[in-house]
């Protein structure tokens, strides 16, 4: 089983903690270390280090070294500029089939999820494996909701079988209300984002529902290690349209191949730092149910995030439900319950350009 970190994304919903030059998975919170090298020493645990192997991207690679010692060289899959994640999964496929073979089994995980129970999370992964490997399927972890998260998407799931079930669907993150709903239902998962599978699984898929981004990189991947594979690929990645792993195969099989798409019902702690209301996750809250990381005083100040670099004093007066973030890069002040739109904020005024 070949370990597979998808490390490219930028973390733009955590400004001004993360910026264009050091993504989330750079930073850390929650962790003892920055998030990409306690995945990494995680998954050390119980992989060979030459089965683990991160996607990135050029940029990101050179301020990521110090973190990713631990990783050998040709195992880093290097992506000229970001396309989101189908784009990056389809180039380590590839990678990987034509190394090791299109029965070889791989789990995509991104770099910035807490997970405490390593020991649970390994015996997931090697059900998953399983279940993959038996029905040559696309296997995901589902989550089960601990509150109606508006932040993360959700899995439906059908029929069960020992640990893992049929998917029904993929809702995207939903509203308060339908949040609502789907958290008191049994059937609802998260979806974690982490993926088992074999090479020639996923591949196939992609073949059939997208065929010119397939075709595109696997004659690319076809002439690594030879001249002119970089100019190549980065002439490819130049054509790509920008899209979702989710979007482009975990939706569309979902609903048009009969039992092809798993679940395994998950029994470890997980936490995805999407955004700063995600840190009320993995943080204790004061009397008055705030979460402070910061050199703070407060005054009638209620269910709040306060998160600040030790030589700035922050004060607030009579304020509820807020998120402040101060650090040298800027300073964030929004309503909690709006978290998800730092995305869009940052975009105003090009943070990660």
């Amino acid at each position: 089983m070949y370990a597979v970190i998808m490390a490219g994304g930028k973390g733009e919903r955590l400004w001004p903690k993360s910026t264009r030059g050091k993504a989330k998975h750079m930073i850390s919170l929650g962790t003892r270390n920055v998030m990409i090298h306690e995945t990494i020493r995680r998954l050390l645990e119980n992989f060979p280090s030459d089965h683990i192997f991160i996607v990135t991207t050029k940029n990101q690679y050179l301020s990521m070294r110090p973190y990713i010692s631990n990783v050998k060289k040709e195992n880093i899959i290097l992506e000229p500029v970001g396309r989101d994640t189908a784009p990056a999964i389809c180039l380590a496929a590839l990678t990987i089939k034509k190394r090791f073979g299109e029965s070889a089994a791989m789990v995509i995980l991104p770099a910035d999820h807490i997970i405490k129970n390593g020991k649970a999370f390994y015996k997931d992964l090697i059900l998953a494996k399983k279940a993959a490997s038996a029905k040559s399927g696309l296997v995901t972890l589902g989550i089960k909701p601990r509150y109606p998260s508006i932040g993360y998407g959700y899995i439906e799931t059908g029929r069960c079988f020992q640990g893992y079930c049929e998917v029904k669907r993929f809702i995207e993150k939903p509203k308060k209300a339908k949040a609502e709903a789907l958290f008191k239902k049994k059937n609802y998962f998260w979806n974690s984002g982490i993926f088992i599978w074999k090479a020639g699984s996923i591949l196939e898929m992609m073949k059939k529902y997208t065929p010119d981004l397939y075709y595109m990189l696997e004659d690319t991947v076809a002439v690594k290690g030879k001249a002119g594979y970089s100019i190549r690929l980065e002439s490819e990645y130049s054509r790509i349209t920008p899209i979702s792993i989710d979007y482009a195969i975990m939706e569309p099989v979902s609903r048009n191949e009969n039992k092809k798409v798993l679940c395994v019902k998950s029994g470890f702690d997980w936490v995805d730092i999407g955004s700063w209301s995600s840190i009320e996750e993995i943080y204790d809250k004061d009397s008055n149910g705030n979460v402070i990381l910061a050199n703070s005083s407060l005054i009638d100040v209620k269910d709040s995030i306060i998160v600040g670099e030790k030589d700035h004093k922050i004060g607030l007066i009579g304020l509820k439900n807020i998120i402040v973030v101060q650090t040298k890069s800027g300073t964030l002040v929004c309503d909690k319950n709006r978290a998800q739109e730092v995305k869009d904020l940052v975009k105003t005024f090009k943070a990660f350009e």
